[in-house]
């Protein structure tokens, strides 16, 4: 890569770690555009293990507000939704999946903008489980299910709960990648740069997530799950 691709790199995951941080979900929507567009081979374990910086953090330094058993209930609903993904990508078109959910999560978005309040049950986070599982599985959007889901949820609350479960899903990504001999030091190399741009990004995200915890939680998550399955859609599409 030249000095201005490795500058853009740096630049796309630090803004998107930045929003991760502050929103609970976005590295994927602002990072991946520009690294497909740099060399494909940054997405999916880079940009994961990227991710998963900015998920250890909203974990650990908000584990006041980590549900154990909803992270259980929502892990008892994962597995349905890999399988079900797997089914889908084997008998389905995949552009057309991923266009479906895309354009299922902008309707989602608008519907509780709009004031649209789904009410919480025993099972909600049991199918979050299983939409965040299959929305990863097939057009790489874990976040806006769970978000849409539990959009009432403090900041506090939201962050550490979704990042939870996101690890465990990307963890499960990256061990398969290993064990199927996918990993090289080409990959390593990538993975560390996109590693070493997302702890930037964690150092300059505290002053946006204060003001965005104050003002603007709800829109800013809403606002990323929708431009994030319009993205996708529009990516399927196109």
């Amino acid at each position: 890569m030249s000095p201005l691709e490795i500058l853009l790199v740096v630049a796309a995951v630090v803004a998107g770690a930045v929003v991760q941080a502050s929103a609970g979900i976005g590295i994927t929507l602002v990072a991946a555009p520009v690294l497909l567009a740099i060399d494909p081979a940054f997405v999916p374990l880079p940009l994961i293990l990227g991710g998963a910086v900015v998920g250890i953090r909203n974990v650990t330094m908000e584990f006041a507000g980590f549900d154990a058993r909803r992270w259980r209930r929502c892990l008892l609903g994962a597995p349905a939704g890999l399988l079900l993904g797997e089914l889908a990508l084997a008998n389905l078109s995949e552009r057309g999946l991923t266009t479906a959910i895309g354009l299922l999560v902008v309707v989602s978005v608008v519907a509780v903008a709009s004031g649209w309040h789904p009410r919480r049950r025993s099972w909600t986070s049991v199918l979050a489980g299983v939409l965040v599982a299959l929305s990863l599985r097939v057009a790489a959007l874990p976040g806006p299910p769970y978000a849409i889901l539990h959009h009432d949820d403090p900041p506090e609350v939201l962050r550490p709960n979704i990042s939870s479960l996101i690890l465990v899903l990307s963890s499960t990504i990256f061990i398969r990648l290993l064990v199927g001999g996918e990993v090289g030091a080409a990959d390593m190399g990538r993975s560390a740069l996109v590693v070493g741009s997302a702890f930037i990004g964690l150092l300059l995200a505290p002053p946006v997530r204060r003001h965005v915890d104050t003002n603007w939680f709800r829109p800013a998550v809403l606002c990323v799950c929708g431009l994030g399955g319009l993205a996708t859609a529009l990516g399927a599409i196109l």
